[in-house]
């Protein structure tokens, strides 16, 4: 059997799942924004409550320095050996200072534009559908 028919089966497949008329991406598109928005309010609402953020930042560590391990070989060796390791990457997360303030007026921004959103949707989504046809 060739791979030929198969690779057309899924082709087409692929294409009609993937398929969406305009008022179902226009209502995925807005949902994923009133995720996101949600996902940021809550964000800054646990900033507030708590009085400070935590800000996540990478820092790499140079050097040099020998490790052990151990290793195996097969069912009868075992051993220990050493090497060398580089130094690597670390996460860490502090705590900064929040302005208060500038916190409220992000969440206000947040509530209108999660309410504008949610109110907005469907009729949104309505005149983009009729406008396809």
């Amino acid at each position: 059997m060739t791979p030929t028919p198969i690779l057309i089966a899924c082709t087409i497949i692929g294409s009609l799942a993937s398929c969406a008329t305009t008022a179902e991406r226009c209502n995925a598109r807005i949902s994923s924004e009133q995720r996101n928005i949600s996902r940021l309010l809550q964000d800054v609402e646990t900033n507030i409550a708590r009085g400070y953020a935590y800000e996540t930042t990478a820092s790499y560590t140079p050097g040099f320095r020998i490790c052990a391990g151990g290793f195996s070989h097969g069912s009868d060796r075992v051993g220990l050996g050493y090497s060398s390791c580089y130094g690597g990457e670390r996460t860490i997360r502090q705590r900064v200072a929040i302005d208060p303030d500038a916190e409220l007026r992000k969440r206000a921004a947040l509530r209108n534009r999660l309410a504008a959103l949610s109110a907005t949707d469907g009729a949104q989504c309505a005149v983009r559908q009729q406008s396809a046809f």
